[in-house]
């Protein structure tokens, strides 16, 4: 059976690294953001964005210099159904398009 990894390790083992070596660097609070609350008020920015039915935060937003979201990335622990991952950042992406000129 495979090894279940958190998805705390799943970031910090699979992700960083490769966010990092594509050169989004994380500790550049103006192009990457990590685990920000999503509220309608201030979602990245991004007024009138509505979490629900997840009421979460997006695990990372990539910006573009001009603070559009370019990406969304969202981390789960190995053990989740990837459907569900799939179906939680569709919805984030499809609301932040509501706002910006593209979908990330």
């Amino acid at each position: 059976m495979p090894r279940q990894i958190s998805e705390e390790r799943t970031r910090k083992e699979m992700i960083d690294p490769q966010l990092e070596k594509a050169g989004w660097y994380l500790r550049d609070h103006a192009r990457v953001k990590i685990e920000i609350p999503a509220c309608p008020d201030d979602f990245f920015g991004v007024d009138g964005y509505d979490a629900e039915p997840w009421n979460g935060v997006t695990d990372y937003c990539l910006y573009r210099e001009n603070g559009e979201v370019l990406a969304v990335v969202e981390a789960k622990r190995t053990s989740t159904d990837v459907r569900l991952a799939e179906a939680q950042l569709t919805y984030y992406v499809t609301e932040i398009e509501k706002h910006q000129s593209f979908k990330p």
